[in-house]
């Protein structure tokens, strides 16, 4: 089995590693001798954690404890970023933080957990700055990029254990398989029965199962990756609101306003407005 040794990977002082990849691409299985987290950009595709199959999608974050075998497969539009780390670059007051994302402490972090779309903007920002810092040539700067990196894991910290997301700690094969019809066919109706067959229980045993691994409603969850989606479509294709609408499953235009606006606390078009806007600012 392939093991990456992050002394190998690295081209920083730091014992740190940040790789933004794209697909399409497929990682054979494999192991680290550090700690792997894995943000999820955009796009899909699906990884498994020993053994445990889960579908890849925008927002998601994994942690990857030291020595877990792993594998994944990004479609075309998946673009994600791999952070790796081992306990070296921890103070001594601050291993219980890297024991927690190591899998080592009582407060352990999820192996899954999904950020939605009003803090992917915040996440991604962190992340960029951290990784310009750990190439940067100004004094300081060992200093202040072992600062941004903690700050990113408190914040991923406080968001996974405080704030609504969904947490998927031991999510089963065979759900990852209908996360993964899901994310397939967002513009399609989505009904439970065909959704409990995908899994191979009976409907009513299926819906109480999803609900208890993966925190919310299958119908909450669908709704959330549609807006997930839309968000997608609205910042970088120049479709009408009634395409994004018929494209994300919703097929009433004033219903697909109404429910991302309850999600997103503004209107598609206003999304659209910000969004291009953020991106001419940072041009």
């Amino acid at each position: 089995m392939l093991e990456y040794k992050l002394d190998v990977l690295r081209a920083a002082a730091l014992p740190l590693v940040i790789q933004r990849l794209k697909a399409p691409h497929y990682q054979e299985i494999h192991l680290h001798d550090a700690v792997e987290l894995v943000y999820i950009e955009h796009g899909s595709g699906w990884c498994a954690v020993n053994g445990i199959i889960h579908p890849m999608l925008t927002g998601d974050l994994y942690i990857i404890p030291l020595g877990a075998t792993h594998e994944y497969y990004c479609e075309k539009d998946l673009s994600y970023i791999n952070i790796l780390f081992n306990s070296s670059i921890f103070r001594e007051d601050e291993q219980e933080l890297y024991r927690a994302f190591s899998g080592q402490a009582a407060d352990r972090m999820p192996d899954k957990y999904t950020f939605g779309p009003d803090l992917q903007p915040e996440i991604l920002s962190r992340i960029d700055a951290l990784n310009g810092e750990l190439f940067s040539q100004e004094p300081y700067q060992p200093i202040r990029c072992r600062a941004l990196f903690v700050e990113l894991l408190v914040f991923i910290f406080r968001y996974a254990f405080h704030a609504p997301g969904i947490r998927a700690s031991h999510a089963q094969i065979h759900l990852g398989r209908v996360l993964g019809y899901i994310a397939d066919h967002l513009d399609a109706k989505l009904s439970m029965p065909r959704l409990a067959e995908i899994s191979g229980y009976k409907t009513d045993y299926f819906g109480k199962l999803f609900r208890r691994e993966i925190g919310v409603a299958v119908s909450e969850y669908i709704r959330s990756r549609r807006i997930e989606r839309a968000c997608y479509e609205l910042e970088h294709a120049d479709k009408s609101i009634d395409e994004i609408a018929q494209e994300t499953g919703f097929f009433d235009t004033s219903y697909f306003i109404k429910t991302f606006k309850k999600y997103c606390g503004v209107t598609p078009l206003h999304f659209r407005r910000r969004s291009r806007k953020k991106q001419e600012d940072s041009r």
